[in-house]
């Protein structure tokens, strides 16, 4: 296991730091909370710790927080731990400590979400992090129980801070001298090491892989792990399975591509029933950052898989979504995962035959032209807007050097992946050419294609080489893709170049039945609704 005490002791010390009062100290203001939220607090510490109501558990964390959160705290952060702690009282008639981290993280994460922060509010946020995850670690107390929605938003907001505390060291031209040197001295506060620390911890208390492998995540999809009947919680099963996706999230914002995909390979995303899909966010976050991951390391055609499963996904459940308070973000998720479609598609034009019916008309909808201007030549500038817009907010492991502060240094890792990738779209850049003169010839002798591409014989039977390596992993038995091969003619001693254009193969069944089961449902519901009703007939 990754060692982790030394960077929680240190973050858990008492750190301080000369800037505005933290909004989570009490203060008389705290003890003015009003009556409804105060009946939220004990009916939501209740509801965790009784698990056989995990449907108010459920009521009481998607909805009424919502809603009370834009009633009273749409400008103003909740009321602080210490203002509700008389409403979670333990067994030992004690405030349930547990708990109230729980509750802290919602605080900070609602602030996060509608306030201004300081830094102050940024190391409080880690701090509570710090002990929340400790508590899970090493408590003996297993009568907590947590939502998988609510395990997975407290996951993903722990990379966001991350991440958003990374770009904020970065932008080192506003900073003051006191922030400065706070930060050069606390370097270990939201640390990319502490980060994966903890994401790993959690994963290794919680034996998750060895119960993947054993026997896959059954023992989460039933009931999220509530186990009413027994004497265990589901936080840290459900925690240590979600970090994985967060891992895969925290590699792919530091650039190391190989490292998530091996994060997420016990999850089988490729299932369509899987724990992860019960979770709509987190099944987005994985097929996206999956996708990414898989078109940055050249494996186009399984990019090409990945987005299209998540994008299927998305077109499936976005009207459920429509209320929710992550909305928003689904939606952009959903515009990125096409701009990243468009990029693996302008790179590897076989991968759009596979494609779903609808994902491959929205496409086209939304970049065409771009799709177009890619297959025909190396548009770097097309090429640089769709990833701009598709890619995470990469960010730097180490902190800057904070001794220099002439300039901001918060898009640096951006700029380095944005470099990488252009180079390696602009290695070969008269490949696109090269596909539509192979898709005119069933055969071609390779001195006159060399002369239609303008360039030497040894050049052209390279630039053939290239095709042939960038080609590898788009489809089994060629399917889909441009096959060739080079033959000496006995007749005139040339050397030729055979082409087999290899279609896809379309699944028409797979087409109607998909339709007639859709026929069939809109039946049943015109059945349901004219049912009772006396229809004349004449």
């Amino acid at each position: 296991m990754l060692q982790i005490r030394a960077v929680a002791d240190a973050t858990l010390a008492s750190l301080s730091y000369p800037a505005n009062t933290s909004k989570m100290e009490a203060t008389p203001e705290d003890y003015l909370v009003n009556q409804q939220i105060k009946d939220f607090v004990f009916d939501l510490h209740d509801a965790s710790r009784r698990s056989h109501i995990a449907d108010d558990l459920k009521r009481l964390y998607n909805l009424e927080f919502k809603d009370l959160s834009d009633k009273y705290c749409d400008k103003a952060p909740w009321p602080s731990a210490p203002a509700v702690s008389s409403q979670c009282i333990g067994n030992d008639g004690q405030p349930d400590a547990y708990f109230l981290c729980v509750y802290k993280e919602l605080v900070y994460r609602h602030m996060f979400a509608k306030l201004k922060t300081s830094l102050d509010d940024k190391l409080n946020a880690w701090n509570n992090y710090c002990e929340l995850f400790e508590f899970v670690l090493a408590s003996e107390d297993a009568s907590l129980e947590l939502t998988a929605q609510w395990v997975f938003d407290v996951l993903h907001e722990f990379v966001y801070q991350f991440q958003s505390f990374c770009q904020f060291r970065g932008k080192l031209q506003t900073k003051k001298p006191e922030e400065l040197e706070f930060l050069a001295q606390n370097s270990q506060i939201w640390s990319a090491l502490g980060v994966f620390n903890y994401l790993q911890a959690l994963v290794d208390k919680s034996k998750v892989l060895q119960q993947l492998a054993e026997k896959g995540d059954a023992f989460l999809l039933e009931t999220e792990n509530y186990t009413a009947h027994t004497a265990t919680s589901n936080v840290l099963p459900v925690l240590g399975y979600l970090a994985l996706v967060g891992l895969l999230r925290m590699h792919t914002l530091l650039g190391d591509y190989h490292g998530g995909l091996q994060a997420v390979k016990a999850l089988n995303l490729d299932h369509a029933n899987t724990f992860v899909s019960k979770i709509a966010r987190c099944h987005i976050s994985a097929h996206y950052h999956t996708g990414f991951c898989l078109m940055m390391l050249r494996r186009y055609r399984e990019s090409t898989s990945v987005v299209n499963e998540g994008l299927v996904f998305v077109g499936r459940v976005k009207q459920y979504l429509s209320k929710s308070a992550g909305y928003d973000l689904v939606l952009q998720k959903m515009e990125q995962m096409y701009a990243m479609l468009a990029i693996a598609v302008g790179l590897s034009p076989a991968g759009e035959r596979a494609l779903e019916e609808s994902v491959s008309s929205n496409l086209a909808e939304k970049h065409r032209e771009k799709i177009q201007r890619m297959q025909r030549e190396a548009a770097l500038q097309t090429y640089e807007d769709l990833f701009t817009y598709c890619c995470p907010k990469f960010v730097t492991a180490g902190p800057p050097d904070y001794s220099d502060v002439s300039k901001n240094v918060h898009q640096e890792a951006y700029k380095l992946q944005l470099k990488m990738f252009l180079k390696l779209v602009h290695q070969d850049p008269k490949l696109p050419v090269l596909r539509q003169y192979l898709k005119l010839y069933t055969s071609i002798p390779l001195v006159k294609l060399a002369s239609l591409m303008d360039m030497p014989v040894e050049s052209l039977e390279k630039l053939l080489l290239a095709l042939k390596t960038r080609s590898r992993d788009e489809g089994d038995a060629g399917e889909g893709t441009v096959g060739f091969s080079l033959d000496v003619d006995a007749a005139s001693g040339e050397t030729v170049v055979q082409v087999a254009d290899d279609q896809a193969v379309k699944h028409t069944a797979d087409f109607f039945l998909r339709h007639i089961a859709k026929m069939d449902s809109i039946t049943q519901d015109l059945k349901k609704a004219g049912s009772g009703m006396s229809i004349a007939t004449s």
